[in-house]
């Protein structure tokens, strides 16, 4: 780094906040010493310097702007109407990287801070943790490793250093000369993150987490006594990792929060309607670090709803008023057993409604996340899934593909990009794959020419969607038809639900159509007779 001009950091902060920014100074001294950073905040301004040309002028140098997040943070109308606005602008265009760093608990889940990977750790609050040091170590890290991928960004390399006179504004660390503007492709709309194996749930702080369209909808629901939120998408398209966005804002507003994934659950406990409510009823306690008491809750003369209901409103919410939030993932799980899914759903829906007229059940909010609804036409009475808010996640559009491709580190060509998007359209899962291999040094060519085989990125994946076509012969000859056709084409109301909620098709009013051009492809191959 020494041969290099150094990483020129800004932070924005309240003055209330003033001992935290001192402390955080201490953990970046080191950074200062070996050349990585060079820091600045208001209080370097000198006796006599007009104070905000300063920090207009330092701002527009900076490679790093930390926001030190507090409630006093974002109630200064110039650190939010001056300083952030003009930082978001910048890290938008490429210029410099923006990163909120949690002082304090505040509400800024809702501000356009949340879009962006907050430090420290989990976007943990520094007071609030028992040991403030290893907070600030946590931040001091993570600013250590942006100050490395920025300087390994193009036109890093023999920058000059900064001239230390505020009133000169050297260019953006990260511009390319001149005379490759033309030529050279646009740098990463903000420095690689560390890259992310494309697999599971996205992490709520991870900076590769897209925030969908609707997740301020449902910020906003959750607060609302007795919600009930249900997010619905194929496999891959980021339910389970909105549920965890929404778990971890819960979180945040001091709410108690549990997290069910039915897809781990032991098969035995779906065996018998009374033993599944046990289960569900202890492994919610469980989560909220309570013993087991089904002797002292449970009556065998009632019903298992009964006890349920039972159980909750006495042990896991008249104790405390905190409100509850459960959620629920892969919730498809219970169409598969009848006998439980029509006395569960039903319950479900009876606390839903009892939050109307009982505050108890006030305190209670609900997430159900599913990739398809049960087929079997139910009571409407009797079902969650036509009550609460609907979210259903779609596609990613072309400008959240670029800013994905941006931050892996890499810098497609517009022809690149719509080859990738012709391929994969705005299927997350296929794109995140696909860019996390190449920036793994994967060939594009080599990507695209294997993609659509199972020798490419996506053979488990697409082997797993043709294991499960051919478990269902009838399925798998309706998809023939589609994926052979070169239009869309009708098939039967229950063929074409359960290969939409499958993933493999989209709907064009009452016909169908193959996703993508790689499911097309390989499918045509696959289930050639």
């Amino acid at each position: 780094m020494s041969a290099e001009s150094p990483i020129r950091l800004f932070i924005s902060y309240s003055h209330k906040d003033e001992t935290l920014r001192e402390k955080l100074g201490d953990h970046l001294a080191t950074l200062q010493r070996e050349g990585v950073i060079d820091l600045w905040h208001d209080r370097k301004i000198s006796a006599g310097q007009e104070w905000a040309g300063a920090i207009d002028d330092n701002l527009e140098a900076a490679d790093i702007i930390l926001c030190l997040v507090s409630a006093g943070f974002l109630a200064s109308p110039y650190c939010n109407d001056k300083e952030l606005n003009r930082a978001l602008e910048r890290h938008k265009s490429g210029e410099a990287c923006v990163i909120p760093v949690i002082l304090r608990p505040a509400d800024w889940h809702n501000t356009a801070l949340a879009k962006l990977q907050a430090l420290p750790d989990n976007s943990k609050p520094v007071t609030e943790w028992s040991n403030q040091d290893k907070a600030l170590l946590s931040v001091a890290k993570g600013i250590r490793e942006v100050a490395k991928k920025l300087a390994e960004r193009p036109g890093r390399a023999g920058s000059s250093a900064p001239t230390g006179n505020p009133s000169s504004t050297p260019a953006p660390a990260s511009a390319p000369p001149a005379s490759a503007a033309a030529t050279s492709p646009a740098p990463p709309v903000a420095p690689a993150a560390a890259l992310e194996i494309p697999e599971g749930p996205v992490r709520h702080d991870s900076a590769f987490y897209i925030h969908p369209t609707d997740e301020a909808r449902c910020t906003a629901e959750l607060d609302k006594p007795g919600a009930l939120i249900r997010i619905k998408s194929p496999k891959g398209f980021g339910k389970s990792s909105l549920a965890a966005r929404l778990l971890a804002y819960a979180s945040g507003k001091g709410y108690r929060t549990v997290a069910l994934n039915l897809e781990g659950t032991d098969q035995k406990f779906f065996a018998d309607p009374e033993l599944f409510m046990q289960w569900f009823c202890a492994s919610v306690g469980k989560e909220l670090g309570l013993r087991v008491r089904k002797e002292e809750y449970w009556d065998d003369i009632f019903g298992a709803n009964d006890n349920s209901t039972d159980y909750f409103e006495k042990y896991l919410l008249k104790p405390d008023a905190t409100p509850l939030v459960l959620a629920i993932d892969n919730f498809d799980r219970i169409f598969a057993h009848p006998a439980i899914e029509t006395d569960f759903c039903g319950l479900l829906r009876s606390w839903h409604e009892r939050a109307r007229s009982n505050p108890l059940w006030e305190r209670f909010r609900l997430v159900l996340s599913h990739s398809q609804e049960s087929y079997l036409q139910k009571d409407i009475n009797q079902s969650p899934f036509n009550v609460g808010l609907p979210v259903e996640l779609g596609e990613l559009p072309r400008e959240e593909v670029a800013r994905l491709v941006a931050l892996h580190g890499l810098n497609l060509s517009e022809a690149e990009l719509g080859q990738l998007l012709e391929l994969v359209g705005g299927h997350p899962y296929l794109v995140r794959k696909a860019l996390y291999e190449l920036a793994n040094g994967l060939p594009f060519a080599t990507y695209l020419r294997e993609a659509p085989t199972e020798a490419g990125v996506y053979g488990d994946h697409l082997r797993g969607i043709l294991k499960a076509v051919e478990d269902h012969p009838e399925l798998a000859e309706a998809l023939r038809q589609v994926v052979n056709s070169s239009e869309p084409v009708k098939l039967r109301s229950e063929q074409a639900f359960k290969l939409e909620s499958l993933g493999v098709l989209v709907p064009e009013a009452n016909l169908v159509r193959p996703r993508c051009r790689l499911y097309a492809t390989y499918l045509a191959d696959r289930l050639a007779r």
